[in-house]
């Protein structure tokens, strides 16, 4: 049986595709000159990993700038992790690519729009899929 092309899946796929690809340069390379990235992700996402003082200063959203005051960035199959500074002090967090909105680098008139996807939010972070609270599932390790 024929299946219908879903196109709203694979523009989808290829926008985090590409966000993930501008994560990986600024990890690898830092930002260069005048380039500075917004990232704007919601804060209702589980796997979104802020602490609760963030969480108390912001809504339902938050938007992160790399550009002067981060460091530590790093990047896996399902998301990153920055750490930054704040009002209280230096914070680390975890944004998977699928909690962000857009992301925006205004130095050379960038914007990508991006749809938050809830719908394969693991309970475990960083793409762990437990089951049960007492089985983790080792498929994602595996090759």
């Amino acid at each position: 049986m024929l299946k219908k092309i879903d196109y709203n899946e694979i523009t989808r796929k290829a926008r985090t595709f590409i966000v993930k690809d501008i994560i990986k340069c600024i990890e690898l390379n830092g930002v260069v000159g005048k380039q500075h990235l917004y990232v704007t992700f919601s804060l209702e996402h589980k796997g979104v990993e802020v602490s609760e003082y963030i969480r108390e200063d912001f809504d339902t959203e938050m938007t992160i700038i790399l550009q002067h005051e981060f460091w530590a960035l790093k990047s896996d199959a399902y998301g990153f992790s920055v750490s930054l500074s704040f009002e209280h002090g230096d914070e680390k967090i975890y944004i998977p690519f699928s909690a962000i909105s857009n992301i925006n680098d205004p130095s050379e008139d960038f914007y990508l729009d991006l749809e938050p996807d809830f719908s394969n939010v693991s309970t475990a972070a960083k793409g762990v899929q437990s089951s049960s609270d007492n089985i983790v599932s080792l498929d994602l390790f595996r090759k």
